[in-house]
């Protein structure tokens, strides 16, 4: 076996009675740096994976939640029509004189559902006498009104619910809107008799 070729400072050291480390060859060093840089690949996906883990994780608990808060919001649309027509007959019923025990125990029904149905996060839309917001009423009309202001709700005929703070239904309303201004007749664009009148009396002076 031949000796590796000597360094000129390891040839130098030994004249000087000192031992020095061989110098590494180019590929050792290649050899050396590939561990750190696999490693660091590693720990960079690693890291991606944890992340995209946590995003899922999340995710997941999100949807859950809206599984809990939403679930029943088909058997609740079915049951408002129940709802509906218990207050068109107590409704009916006041608007007729006709106030007995036959009322009561409709009203007394109706509040009784109506306070279960809460517990499962469903809420009445307040309407009449509310500013008309797009977002939780629909308009079925509009008529001019004076003495409210424009875009009030006037009427309600069909009650809105919110399930969990989510519109599940909108109300049905009847929306004012701002009467026509009345003037003098013939009167466009400000031209017409009361300006002419004017004129006359201008000339004539």
């Amino acid at each position: 076996m031949t000796e590796k070729e000597k360094s000129p400072e390891q040839e130098a050291g030994e004249a000087a009675g000192e031992i020095l480390p061989e110098a590494a060859e180019p590929g050792e060093q290649e050899v050396c740096a590939e561990p750190e840089e696999e490693l660091a690949r590693v720990k960079s996906r690693l890291a991606y994976l944890a992340a995209e883990f946590d995003n899922y994780r999340k995710r997941a608990a999100r949807e859950k939640e809206a599984i809990v808060s939403y679930g029943n919001e088909r058997i609740l649309l079915a049951i408002l029509p129940f709802l509906d027509n218990l207050e068109r007959a107590i409704t009916q019923s006041r608007s007729t004189g006709e106030e007995g025990a036959l009322l009561s125990g409709v009203r007394m029904t109706y509040d009784q559902i109506l306070a279960d149905l809460r517990k499962f996060g469903l809420e009445q839309i307040s309407a009449v006498g509310e500013p008309f917001d797009p977002n939780l009423h629909e308009a079925i009309a509009r008529v001019p009104w004076e003495g409210k202001p424009e875009g009030t709700v006037l009427d309600e005929s069909r009650k809105g619910y919110l399930l969990n703070g989510r519109l599940l239904r909108p109300s049905q309303v009847t929306v004012a809107h701002g009467a026509p201004e009345s003037g003098p007749p013939g009167r466009k664009g400000g031209d017409g008799p009361g300006r002419s009148a004017q004129g006359s009396a201008d000339g004539e002076t």
